[in-house]
């Protein structure tokens, strides 16, 4: 499983350097079909595309270790949860405090 994890993470680097690439490279020569939606979405993949590499990243760690893994999955799933969902954070904040 950490071969696959491995294989994964560095596809998911290519393209996050080759997204962040890009949107440097926009922002100097301005391309004409680079629309407003285009930027966007670039937008977009480069910030989640950070999370889906340290998540992978951190798999590849934990690959065989399974109380480690089962950690890591708990903080894995808040990261990702919070951030696509900002408001659950008040919840949780709520139920707690």
């Amino acid at each position: 499983m950490k071969k696959f994890y491995s294989g994964l993470g560095q596809l998911a680097g290519l393209v996050t350097i080759l997204v962040f690439a890009f949107i440097q490279l926009n922002a100097f020569i301005d391309f004409a079909f680079m629309t407003n939606e285009i930027g966007d979405i670039l937008q977009t993949i480069q910030v989640y595309a950070v999370y889906v590499l340290a998540g992978l990243a951190g798999l590849e760690l934990t690959a065989g270790k399974k109380v480690f893994a089962f950690i890591y999955f708990i903080i894995l799933a808040f990261v990702v949860v919070t951030s696509f969902f900002p408001e659950v954070m008040d919840q949780i904040v709520g139920v707690i405090g």
